[in-house]
């Protein structure tokens, strides 16, 4: 048995079987997803730099980058509220956008589709 699997060995019977804590797949995607935003945020504004130090600003170009940038922050606000509840045990990610969902949600909190029972 490795030593990142000795907790399993060591467990009184009958505890759960998942390390208590927040979902190691919850934490990694709120690292993906912050730093994804970071990024997106520095180009949004380095765009908006060289559009106006050329005096050609191009709103719907801006508008569609910033909408981009929200869908992130909403995703990422997602999945902090699924590690803030304690309980919000990821149940899946939306089969149309991707975004995490919690254990037994009805439907995506992003797009809207209808998700299957978890």
């Amino acid at each position: 048995m490795s030593p990142n699997m000795a907790w399993l060995r060591d467990r009184p019977v009958g505890e759960s079987s998942r390390p208590a804590g927040p979902d190691p797949e919850l934490v990694a995607q709120r690292e993906r997803l912050t730093e994804r935003f970071a990024l997106m945020q520095s180009e949004l504004g380095g765009l908006f730099y060289e559009m106006a130090i050329r005096d050609h600003v191009q709103l719907d170009v801006l508008v569609a980058k910033a909408a981009e940038l929200q869908r992130v922050d909403a995703e990422l606000g997602q999945v902090e509220h699924l590690l803030a509840t304690g309980d919000g045990a990821l149940g899946g990610h939306c089969p149309s956008c991707g975004a995490a969902h919690a254990r037994g949600a009805g439907f995506c909190s992003q797009c809207g589709t209808a998700l299957q029972a978890s």
